[in-house]
């Protein structure tokens, strides 16, 4: 590995000591400027490339490490494995690779590497690992900024309610107090009439006893006589009047009592807590990677030729019929196996789920004609309504339509790669939205097509029509195109990871 200030190891080995300018990685050298011209034109070396040692020494440790030089045997690494995934050297290859049949010259696997779809894939991923961090750091940082500013709307919203409590118990407190008040007065004044009331039958009492006592001292036998016959019936009209005010309530003892209101008692003893802080974590829109199984194998891809593929049947099962049958226009499949159909015949309009097994777990009605579908994630479908113009975006647990996209044209089939959705249009072209519904590019089609698909930044779609199945970069600019046949209707298409591509022809005797 070269070091700052790395001398040209070709003249340490003469004993001079000078400054190296360039890096050969074949010879694994640092070569200084008297030395690089011939190690330029000598046979053994004029092909190696090189590059300046200020260049080299920016390698990460984990590349400069990497030799040619085998670590068992100390010899020249000449041959891949593609069996074992490893570099060898002639002695590797008669000791642990004699029977490995897929050994192939290093130097024919390794050439071309950086411009090989592998290498760009892995530069894509990278690039699109760096940005879904990024945004994640973004939405996290925000996430936090949020939470302060929640933390004062949920402080202010405690305070609006303990004011709000406290204005409706002083209104409460008040209203009480006032009744308390009116009562005392109210019942004040009934006894008030009841004491003047007896006070007079007091004055009478008092004027018959006082008359009593006087007649008794001073008056003659007669007087007496008459006059008891009179205060007898006076003092009778006054007993009356004192047992009749007995059964009347008025005499009664008068005593105030206040009883709570049972909601409040509760409150004091049960209400434990003003309220409690629940922690919601709502799902954001996740973030879709590259997956592995669409890059290609790194080095030495082991894609299965077409003439090699042969069509077995895994599974049959009928799918449940509507009135008048049906007829299914789109369909995928979950990793857990499970399969989605659309079925558009007009009487029935729905969205149909059957097990891996083909037995019918549910399905969900449209209000307008379903045309293809596609699966975004264990959840979360896409599907086309052709007449509607629209693309909704529907979770599969509980048949909610999440997101719908109103479009100018009507759609027709849909797939989704790399976290867009591609959309054949009425008006011969491809769509290309995100999931939030915003259109990110418009494809040309070379003719016209109902149904796409892709990988690897490649689009394939087939032009019923005319019978031809064509590939179309990003930008839509046509790679090749391939003629079916004659009456052999393709409608239909998909491909493997391996980039075979498969077509359903309307030819009930074709399938490519």
């Amino acid at each position: 590995m070269a070091e700052l200030g790395q001398s040209c190891d070709i003249c340490m080995n003469l004993h001079v000591t000078k400054s190296a300018s360039v890096w050969c990685s074949e010879c694994e050298e640092a070569i200084c400027e008297d030395c690089e011209p011939r190690h330029r034109i000598q046979k053994a070396t004029k092909n190696h490339k090189t590059i300046l040692i200020e260049d080299y020494q920016e390698l990460p440790e984990s590349i400069t490490n990497i030799t040619l030089e085998c670590e068992d045997h100390n010899q020249k690494l000449d041959f891949y494995c593609s069996i074992h995934s490893e570099p060898c050297c002639t002695r590797c290859v008669s000791e642990k690779h004699k029977d490995c049949r897929e050994l192939k010259p290093l130097p024919e696997v390794v050439d071309g590497v950086k411009s090989s779809a592998a290498f760009s894939d892995l530069q894509d991923r990278v690039n699109d690992m760096s940005q879904a961090i990024g945004q994640m750091i973004q939405d996290k940082t925000h996430n936090k900024s949020n939470l302060e500013v929640k933390k004062k709307t949920l402080i202010a919203e405690v305070e609006r309610v303990r004011k709000a409590f406290n204005s409706h118990l002083d209104t409460k407190q008040g209203e009480l107090l006032s009744k308390i008040g009116e009562t005392k007065e109210r019942e004040g004044d009934i006894i008030d009439c009841l004491l003047s009331k007896l006070s007079k039958i007091q004055a009478k009492v008092d004027e018959i006893a006082d008359a009593v006592m006087k007649t008794k001292q001073y008056a003659s036998n007669f007087q007496t006589f008459m006059g008891v016959n009179k205060w007898t019936r006076e003092i009778e009209n006054q007993e009356k009047e004192i047992i009749a005010s007995q059964s009347d309530q008025s005499m009664a003892n008068v005593d105030l009592q206040i009883k709570i209101s049972p909601i409040l008692k509760k409150f004091e003893k049960d209400v434990s807590e003003f309220g409690k802080i629940e922690v919601n974590y709502s799902p954001r829109t996740k973030l879709v990677l590259r997956k592995d199984k669409q890059g290609q194998g790194l080095l030495v891809p082991s894609s299965q030729t077409v003439s090699k593929i042969k069509l077995s049947k895994l599974l049959s099962f009928e799918i449940p019929q509507g009135d008048l049958g049906c007829l299914i226009t789109g369909c995928d499949e979950f990793e857990d196996g499970r399969i989605v159909f659309v079925d558009c015949i007009e009487t029935n309009k729905r969205l149909i789920i059957m097990s891996c097994f083909g037995s019918f777990l549910k399905e969900m009605k449209f209000k307008d004609r379903p045309l293809d579908v596609t699966i975004i994630n264990s959840n979360l479908v896409a599907v086309t309504l052709v007449d509607k113009k629209t693309i909704s975006i529907i979770d599969v647990n509980t048949f909610n339509i999440l997101k719908e996209t109103h479009v100018n044209k009507r759609c027709f089939g849909i797939t989704f790669i790399d976290g867009k959705l591609f959309v054949c249009m009425d008006d011969k072209t491809i769509q290309i939205f995100d999931l939030f519904g915003n259109v990110l590019a418009t494809l040309s089609q070379m003719k016209f097509a109902t149904y796409c698909s892709g990988m690897n930044n490649k689009i394939y779609y087939a032009a019923y029509d005319s019978d031809e199945i064509f590939c179309c970069n990003s930008n839509g600019r046509c790679q090749w195109s391939f003629n079916c046949g004659k009456s052999d209707y393709p409608v239909d298409i998909a491909n493997d990871t391996s980039g075979n591509v498969f077509v359903a022809c309307q030819n009930p005797t074709r399938s490519l």
